[in-house]
């Protein structure tokens, strides 16, 4: 956390609105170490030249100036007013930065990418924050409320916390010297979600004082949020098995289908209570001390349920059409086979974060020396019930068709003559249950100082850094086989047919079946347990699977520079040494003294290696509107901590493996983690070229190159293991060298030029583009069909975004628009006959755009009402995959995506 100094250089928050590109210059060169800069308080006022400065026009400025006067590559999203983000979470509104790109689903944006890659530090106020056993923290988990600014640092420099080979996202909070005197600040909204057809709320309180005592001044802020994510995600998904059949009645040679379509449903009802609290005391002019605490919730309850219409190799099949040219079946209707199966999931989710902290910012002359330490704490828990089962009595006769021509296209299945609501149709075939427990605590601490310079030498910075982190993991799998006959009419749970969800669906499919209901399996988890043969009650964890623990030393030495070569030049020298020392705990499985048995043998890794992260920076100040800025630095990103786990979790055995172990058919399938795992590395080179014509407009152009080494790729693999035998595996390998490169290009005004009509002025254009040319080397297990270069998983190669919005002292509209084109991710084919893991191939989800609108009207200075549509458009999300090495493709899942609504009051006293 860092040093807050700033806002007491720049003194109050009138003088930050009055001269935002000095405010900003002193904010983004304490980059890591000061808090949050304040957010403009008021509505509107004007400015020099009469012009009403509203609190979008504002936010611009502020943010424009930040990226302007920055020592590093950098783009900000600045709040508009107390507890108001451009957009819901702060996750939405990074995705209108230039070169970021977020995952949609679940209700919200997630998935945080920078310039495509998504291995990010994230930071607190400057100190690092996480969850569980992971290294960073996710961002729709920060309630946007009491987010001020998000800083994203695409550059890095030596005084930063190290940033990923991504770069570093920084979120700072409010302090209560932010504000002239006491505020009281806050609002609820209602929100509706179209897919679930689910109301919720978002609520927010914020109080902060601050008063003078014989011991200097002081200040208080406490802040407290609630938010409901309660979301549907469905999708049609189409097997990537693939049958390959000759002598099917009324066809020629061999003809290849799916062998089952999927219809799921993800329904989960979440939320976030958040609480956050500061204290700032200025005893003298020169000395300041602080404390702060942060409270972060999450509580899930995911009920995911699917029905998997299968067809088999033993399937009747008539009316079947072919894909034109081909023998890929496009339709049929199948009668006997393989039954129907599925199963509904009973999830509850729990996560406790915690962070304390404090520090000082001293100024003895011309010195600056701050310090700070923090303690961090994070707990989550998943318990996961799954009831499974499968449609009896009487095979349904099923119609498939795999790519229809209606709506969103994608695979179909319905059934003829056969009730879907009979409770006599189900049996139960299994219960299965699964935990887990990660933990992760932290304790850090830094030290740095400054000193100003005479000369072409500014100023010099130097600091240290010491971490501690530990994690672990704890996890139980219990599952049993239900005895036959066990038809839903003899079970005492509740069921429902009841289902939401693929609302906006043109194609007919088969919508809803019946399914028990999460909460009746969860009251009577002890009758099934006892069913399938278990004992009563939830199982234990087990003693820790993965027990790691990392040191970090860090130090750093970096210069700023200025010259006068002609036209103004500086920028930054320096070097960051950082020093890892791990120690990884774990078990394997292996055969036990007698046969049969297994024993785990406790597996201890340890590991340490030293990086030195250079950065040299250079910015040319071409004319007063016009910059050049030019950037060398190296990054790294360690492996997540659950990644490195020695163990591996094995699933439920197959009938056949039951029977016959070291038959070639049994396959079990397996996840762990990879001890040997290394850093992923980065060398980057950054350009770009900034016209900032007006305060709140600005043109700007920059091109990257990433060179990376060991990029890290989930692998599954086949494996002889001694005691399972075949053993299909999913775990993390490095793979070799990696490249990204693109160029950004934006632009953002108000339309104030005098020879627009003034009835103009009041409207806003913010448009950025982004192109990205990027190639890896996969893991070996994935490269052995997929050798050379290949896209990296996940990114898109053209990212846009436009935001029209216009803003009075009134009223505050906005419309945005956010598009990623198509992008890839990979894995292996498994064989439906066989279950032999066939080639890597990827998997190509095609491009789409979101439409959002929002707005505020002013009913009085100090109160709003707010209103906001998430995915007006109702964006669908589909993909295909190819299936051989020859590229046939089937479409793969059809998933539709929440719209959500919101209406609500915010207040400001």
């Amino acid at each position: 956390m860092a040093v807050r100094s700033h806002f007491l250089l720049m003194g109050v928050s009138v003088l930050a609105l009055a001269m935002p590109a000095v405010a900003a210059a002193q904010t983004a060169s304490q980059a890591g170490r000061d808090g949050p800069q304040s957010v403009p308080e008021t509505a509107s006022e004007a400015d020099g030249d009469g012009i009403v400065v509203t609190a979008i026009r504002r936010s611009l400025e502020t943010s424009q100036a930040i990226k302007q006067d920055s020592d590093q590559i950098v783009d900000s999203v600045v709040a508009e007013d107390i507890g108001k983000l451009p957009d819901v979470t702060g996750a939405e509104s990074l995705a209108r930065i230039t070169g970021v790109q977020v995952d949609r689903g679940g209700g919200e944006a997630s998935g945080v990418r920078v310039r495509g890659l998504p291995d990010l530090t994230t930071t607190y106020n400057g100190r690092e924050i996480f969850t569980a056993e992971g290294r960073s923290v996710a961002l729709q988990d920060f309630p946007s409320a009491s987010i001020a600014r998000i800083d994203v640092y695409k550059s890095a420099s030596a005084n930063l916390v190290e940033p990923g080979i991504a770069g570093l996202i920084d979120v700072r909070s409010r302090m209560p010297l932010d504000f002239k005197g006491s505020r009281i600040a806050g609002g609820i909204s209602g929100v509706h979600w179209t897919q679930s057809q689910k109301i919720g709320i978002d609520a927010n309180l914020l109080l902060s004082t601050r008063w003078h005592t014989g011991l200097g001044e002081m200040g208080f802020l406490i802040e407290g949020s609630y938010a409901d994510v309660n979301f549907l995600d469905s999708a049609r998904v189409v097997s990537q098995g693939i049958l390959t059949r000759t002598g099917v009645p009324g066809t020629t040679g061999a003809i290849r289908y799916p062998n089952n379509i999927n219809m799921t449903y993800s329904p989960g009802d979440r939320y976030r209570p958040s609480v956050h609290t500061a204290f700032q005391w200025r005893p003298s002019g020169n000395l300041e001390i602080y404390a702060d605490g942060l409270y972060q919730g999450f509580r899930s309850d995911d009920a995911g349920r699917n029905l998997t219409v299968n067809n088999g190799a033993a399937a009747t099949l008539t009316n079947i059409t072919f894909f034109p040219g081909t023998n890929l079946v496009r339709s049929f209707t199948a009668t006997g086979g393989t039954f129907p199966t599925g199963q509904q999931n009973a999830i509850k989710g729990k996560t406790d974060t915690y962070q304390a902290g404090g520090g000082f910012i001293w100024k003895p002359g011309k010195w600056r020396i701050t310090g700070d330490a923090a303690y961090t704490d994070s707990t989550y828990t998943q318990l996961n019930q799954s009831f499974v089962f499968t449609q009896t009595r009487v095979q349904p006769t099923r119609n498939f068709n795999f790519d229809s021509p209606d709506g969103a296209g994608g695979g179909s299945v319905t059934v003829s003559n056969y009730d879907l609501y009979d409770p006599l149709n189900y049996r139960i075939t299994a219960f299965n249950e699964s935990g887990r427990r990660a933990n992760g605590r932290d304790i850090q601490a830094r030290l740095d100082i400054e000193y100003p310079l005479e000369g072409w030498l500014t100023k010099i910075q130097g600091g240290i850094r010491f971490n501690t982190r530990d994690a672990k993991l704890q996890t139980y799998t219990q599952n049993g086989n239900a005895p036959v006959g066990y038809n839903y009419s003899v079970l005492p749970l509740d069921f429902t047919s009841n289902f939401a969800g693929r609302r906006g669906d043109e194609v007919n499919s088969i919508v809803s079946w019946i399914s028990p209901t999460p909460e009746s399996i969860r009251a009577n988890a002890d009758y099934l347990r006892t069913l399938v043969g278990k004992a009563k009650g939830q199982p234990a964890f087990l003693a820790p699977t993965f027990r790691g623990t990392e040191k970090g030393y860090s130090a750093y030495l970096q210069a700023r520079y200025a010259l006068d070569l002609g036209v103004p030049v500086d920028g930054l020298i320096g070097i960051r040494a950082i020093r890892t020392e791990d120690n990884i705990n774990g078990f394997t499985t292996v055969p036990g003294p007698t046969a049969g048995s297994t024993v785990d043998v406790p597996v201890i890794r340890d590991n340490a290696y030293t990086d030195y992260l250079p950065n040299v920076s250079l910015r040319a100040k071409l004319t007063r509107e016009l910059q050049l800025r030019l950037a060398f630095t190296q990054t790294r990103t360690r492996p997540a901590f659950a990644s490195l786990s020695p163990s591996i979790t094995v699933g439920v055995p197959s009938d056949i493996c039951s029977t016959d172990p070291t038959n070639a058919d049994c396959l079990r399938v397996a996840s762990g983690g990879n001890p040997d795992l290394k850093p992923t590395k980065s060398t980057n080179y950054d350009a770009s070229l900034e016209y900032y014509f007006t305060r709140d407009g600005s043109i700007t152009v920059g091109a990257f190159y990433r060179d990376l080494t060991g990029f890290i790729n989930t692998t599954t693999t086949t494996i002889i293991d001694p005691v399972y035998n075949r053993l299909k595996i999913t775990r993390p390998e490095n793979g070799g060298k990696g490249r990204i490169r693109g160029v950004e290009a934006g632009f953002r005004t108000f339309l104030r030029a005098p020879w627009l009509p003034n009835w103009m002025h009041d409207f806003g254009v913010l448009a950025n583009y982004t192109y990205l040319d990027h190639q890896s080397e996969l893991a070996p297990a994935l490269a052995a069909t997929l050798p050379g270069m290949q896209p990296i998983s996940g990114v898109s190669a053209h990212l846009v975004n436009g935001s029209v919005f216009y803003e009075n002292r009134f009223i505050s509209l906005r419309a945005a628009y956010n598009y990623r084109s198509s992008f890839q991710t990979y894995s292996q084919v498994v064989n439906p006959t066989t279950n032999i893991l066939g080639p890597t191939l990827p998997t190509i989800e095609k491009g789409r755009g979101t439409l959002d609108l929002s707005g505020t009207i002013n009913p009085r200075e100090n109160i709003s009402v707010n209103f906001s549509v998430a995915n007006v458009l109702g964006s669908v999300a589909t993909n295909s995959r190819p299936f051989d090495v020859e590229g046939d493709t089937y479409p793969y899942q059809v998933r539709f995506l929440e719209t959500v609504y919101r209406l609500g009051v915010r207040f400001r006293f």
